[in-house]
């Protein structure tokens, strides 16, 4: 894993080089670099990076151990998370309103806190007999924070970018996402799997999985609050006036 990281890091070192390069002699390229100099653009993405690294890596370990900790079943585990879709489902609705008066910046730092929250209380509340009341209410939490921050945040991301560079800049932010998704599952997949002591689930120590999943989710929450941070050097938005 280490390899296909110095290998990847020295790719996007050379793909940033060639592009420079080409802009420079007024040739045709590939990714205007240039909007990362717009500040929304640039600390936006960070933070769309980071909190992705936590929401997967978090997404990642909880089936895990719902099901080789808890012995639910696969349909059990899958109606529990259903429970984030939920909360993502009813708040996203009164999502814009929300916009309208907080301003776009205020709605993100809202979800992103909501997110951390209720992935901490999700780590301290698990153990071998955790109802799934209680895993369902974190989660319902979660997905609250999502509704909240997921669809404002590409808003104040591109809210200062030239119309005639949004198709770059929003494909370039998306690519931000995807990367941090990528990285959550493989560096707190990692931490999970070291912490169990095992490559296996089944067959693993409960015990094991139980300091795992702890683990693995205090580290998601701690990586989500560095994504609210990242949110402090975005530009202010004003409310939009009510009529």
């Amino acid at each position: 894993m280490v390899v296909a990281f110095v290998l990847g890091a020295l790719a996007m070192g050379l793909f940033v080089r060639i592009e420079k390069t080409r802009a420079t002699l007024g040739r045709p390229i590939l990714l205007d670099l240039d909007l990362l100099k717009i500040k929304s653009f640039r600390y936006g993405s960070i933070a769309a990076l980071v909190v992705a690294l936590g929401e997967f890596g978090m997404l990642f370990s909880l089936p895990l151990f719902l099901q080789g900790g808890l012995g639910l079943t696969a349909l059990h585990t899958g109606v529990l998370i259903l429970a984030l879709a939920m909360g993502t489902f009813l708040i996203s609705g009164g999502t814009p309103q929300l916009s309208a008066r907080m301003g776009g910046r205020a709605v993100v730092r809202l979800g992103l806190a909501l997110e951390a929250i209720a992935i901490l209380g999700l780590s301290f509340s698990f153990s071998l007999s955790v109802s799934s009341a209680v895993i369902a209410a974190w989660l319902f939490l979660y997905g609250a924070g999502v509704g909240l921050a997921t669809a404002q945040l590409t808003s104040v991301i591109l809210a200062d970018v030239p119309v005639s560079q949004s198709g770059q800049a929003s494909g370039l932010q998306s690519t931000f996402r995807q990367l941090g998704s990528s990285l959550g599952v493989a560096l707190l997949g990692a931490l999970f799997f070291t912490r169990l002591g095992s490559t296996r689930i089944q067959g693993a120590d409960i015990d094991g999985l139980l300091a795992a999943v702890k683990t693995t989710t205090l580290v998601a929450a701690v990586v989500i609050g560095f994504g609210l941070l990242a949110t402090i050097a975005l530009p202010a938005q004003r409310p939009q006036s009510q009529l």
